[in-house]
Protein backbone atom coordinates (compact mmCIF):
# COMPACT_ATOMS: atom_id res chain seq x y z
CA UNK A 1 0.00 0.00 0.00
CA UNK A 2 3.00 2.29 0.58
CA UNK A 3 3.49 2.17 -3.54
CA UNK A 4 0.52 4.02 -3.99
CA UNK A 5 -0.40 6.56 -0.85
CA UNK A 6 2.46 9.50 -2.44
CA UNK A 7 -0.38 12.27 -1.88
CA UNK A 8 -0.22 12.09 2.11
CA UNK A 9 1.38 10.07 4.87
CA UNK A 10 -0.41 6.92 5.27
CA UNK A 11 -1.29 5.73 9.14
CA UNK A 12 -0.75 2.08 9.04
CA UNK A 13 -1.74 1.82 12.79
CA UNK A 14 -5.54 3.38 11.47
CA UNK A 15 -5.07 0.64 8.52
CA UNK A 16 -4.36 -1.97 10.87
CA UNK A 17 -7.21 -1.22 13.87
CA UNK A 18 -9.82 -0.68 11.22
CA UNK A 19 -8.87 -4.49 9.44
CA UNK A 20 -8.86 -5.45 13.21
CA UNK A 21 -11.95 -4.45 13.82
CA UNK A 22 -13.25 -6.27 10.71
CA UNK A 23 -11.82 -9.09 12.14
CA UNK A 24 -13.47 -8.87 15.58
CA UNK A 25 -16.98 -8.09 13.69
CA UNK A 26 -16.80 -11.08 12.17
CA UNK A 27 -15.82 -13.45 15.11
CA UNK A 28 -18.95 -11.70 16.75
CA UNK A 29 -21.23 -13.11 13.91
CA UNK A 30 -19.69 -16.70 14.23
CA UNK A 31 -20.38 -16.71 18.08
CA UNK A 32 -24.08 -15.16 17.71
CA UNK A 33 -24.91 -17.99 14.97
CA UNK A 34 -23.27 -20.73 16.96
CA UNK A 35 -20.28 -21.69 14.63
CA UNK A 36 -17.25 -20.50 16.54
CA UNK A 37 -15.35 -23.37 15.60
CA UNK A 38 -15.24 -22.74 11.61
CA UNK A 39 -13.82 -19.20 12.99
CA UNK A 40 -10.29 -19.83 12.38
CA UNK A 41 -10.88 -21.45 9.33
CA UNK A 42 -13.47 -18.48 8.08
CA UNK A 43 -11.02 -15.84 9.18
CA UNK A 44 -8.51 -17.05 7.87
CA UNK A 45 -9.99 -17.34 4.41
CA UNK A 46 -11.25 -13.84 4.75
CA UNK A 47 -7.71 -12.46 5.35
CA UNK A 48 -6.07 -14.53 2.51
CA UNK A 49 -8.62 -13.58 -0.09
CA UNK A 50 -8.49 -9.96 1.39
CA UNK A 51 -4.19 -10.33 0.69
CA UNK A 52 -4.87 -11.08 -2.95
CA UNK A 53 -7.47 -8.42 -3.69
CA UNK A 54 -4.87 -6.18 -2.06
CA UNK A 55 -2.40 -7.22 -3.98
CA UNK A 56 -4.20 -7.24 -7.35
CA UNK A 57 -5.34 -3.49 -6.74
CA UNK A 58 -1.66 -2.21 -5.93
CA UNK A 59 -0.15 -4.24 -8.88
CA UNK A 60 -3.39 -3.18 -11.22
CA UNK A 61 -2.64 0.71 -9.81
CA UNK A 62 1.02 0.41 -10.19
CA UNK A 63 0.80 -0.80 -13.38
CA UNK A 64 -1.47 0.85 -15.42
CA UNK A 65 -1.16 4.25 -13.63
CA UNK A 66 1.32 5.29 -16.28
CA UNK A 67 -0.83 4.29 -19.20
CA UNK A 68 -4.07 5.33 -18.52
CA UNK A 69 -3.57 7.79 -15.65
CA UNK A 70 -4.36 7.50 -12.06
CA UNK A 71 -7.68 8.56 -12.30
CA UNK A 72 -9.04 6.06 -14.28
CA UNK A 73 -6.08 3.01 -12.88
CA UNK A 74 -7.72 4.31 -9.17
CA UNK A 75 -11.45 3.19 -10.67
CA UNK A 76 -10.33 0.26 -11.58
CA UNK A 77 -8.60 -0.38 -8.51
CA UNK A 78 -11.24 0.71 -6.54
CA UNK A 79 -13.68 -1.83 -8.07
CA UNK A 80 -11.15 -4.58 -7.28
CA UNK A 81 -11.46 -3.61 -3.86
CA UNK A 82 -15.09 -3.54 -3.44
CA UNK A 83 -15.07 -7.41 -5.76
CA UNK A 84 -13.49 -8.28 -1.48
CA UNK A 85 -17.25 -7.40 -0.37
CA UNK A 86 -18.84 -10.74 -2.49
CA UNK A 87 -15.85 -12.50 -2.04
CA UNK A 88 -15.82 -12.09 2.00
CA UNK A 89 -20.08 -12.52 1.80
CA UNK A 90 -19.24 -15.89 0.18
CA UNK A 91 -16.85 -16.77 2.33
CA UNK A 92 -19.13 -15.96 5.77
CA UNK A 93 -22.56 -17.77 4.31
CA UNK A 94 -20.73 -20.92 3.46
CA UNK A 95 -19.33 -20.91 6.84
CA UNK A 96 -22.83 -19.92 8.59
CA UNK A 97 -24.57 -21.92 6.48
CA UNK A 98 -26.89 -19.30 5.57
CA UNK A 99 -27.94 -18.13 1.41
CA UNK A 100 -25.17 -16.23 -0.54
CA UNK A 101 -27.43 -12.89 0.70
CA UNK A 102 -27.05 -13.12 4.42
CA UNK A 103 -23.18 -13.39 3.78
CA UNK A 104 -23.44 -10.03 1.60
CA UNK A 105 -25.19 -8.34 3.92
CA UNK A 106 -23.05 -9.03 6.79
CA UNK A 107 -19.82 -8.58 4.66
CA UNK A 108 -21.55 -4.70 3.77
CA UNK A 109 -22.24 -4.22 7.23
CA UNK A 110 -18.79 -5.08 8.41
CA UNK A 111 -16.97 -2.45 5.15
CA UNK A 112 -19.81 0.10 6.25
CA UNK A 113 -18.47 -0.30 9.84
CA UNK A 114 -15.08 -0.12 9.03
CA UNK A 115 -15.31 2.60 6.39
CA UNK A 116 -17.14 4.87 9.36
CA UNK A 117 -14.50 3.93 11.50
CA UNK A 118 -11.72 5.46 9.56
CA UNK A 119 -13.83 8.24 8.70
CA UNK A 120 -13.88 8.89 12.16
CA UNK A 121 -10.70 8.38 13.55
CA UNK A 122 -9.23 10.37 10.12
CA UNK A 123 -11.08 13.06 10.88
CA UNK A 124 -9.72 13.61 14.99
CA UNK A 125 -6.10 13.20 13.53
Amino acid sequence: MALIDTTEEQDFSLTFATNLLGVMFYGAIFFVTGYSQRLVRALTAVIGCGAVLTFLFVAEFVLFSPFLGAGAAGVVAALIILWSVPVEGHIISRAIQQHWFVGIAIAVAAFILQLGFQSVLSAQS
